[in-house]
């Protein structure tokens, strides 16, 4: 989310890229499902800004082709802050998804591959985990 609040034209290209095709599969007779998820947000205020830039864009394209669109905005839980703070995020967000990998390296301090070949085996042994975390 940090590139999308610091460099809006990339999240803005984005964002017209995933509804120009939703529109284009539309006008084909086809159902698209957009769900956009915003990748590390840990303050419910980096979501509003970066839902409140995708909403402007999305209704925008989507009133000009007069097409019917439906879409959703979410967020990837995969910080810390954000498991603190997910009630307040939940708010705002129409989905979550759980990013297990950068929670795993950012709570534990470790990620799961340097883990796994290096040291997991002898904190196992030790009993300083009971199990693979």
């Amino acid at each position: 989310c940090r590139v999308g609040i610091t460099y809006p034209d990339i999240y803005e290209m984005q964002i017209k890229a995933i509804f120009e095709a939703g529109i284009e599969l539309k006008k084909r007779g086809k159902k698209p499902i957009i769900e956009i998820m915003v990748p590390l947000v840990g303050n419910v205020n980096e979501l509003r800004v970066l839902k409140k830039k995708i909403k402007e864009i999305a209704d925008k394209m989507i009133k000009q082709s007069k097409i019917k669109l439906k879409y959703s905005i979410g967020t990837m839980i995969e910080i810390p802050r954000a498991c603190v703070t997910a009630d307040e995020i939940a708010n705002e967000a129409e989905f979550f998804s759980f990013g297990t990998n950068d929670l795993t390296q950012t709570t534990l301090g470790f990620s799961r591959d340097d883990a796994e070949a290096k040291f997991l085996q002898y904190y196992l042994a030790n009993g300083i985990y009971d199990k693979n975390p």
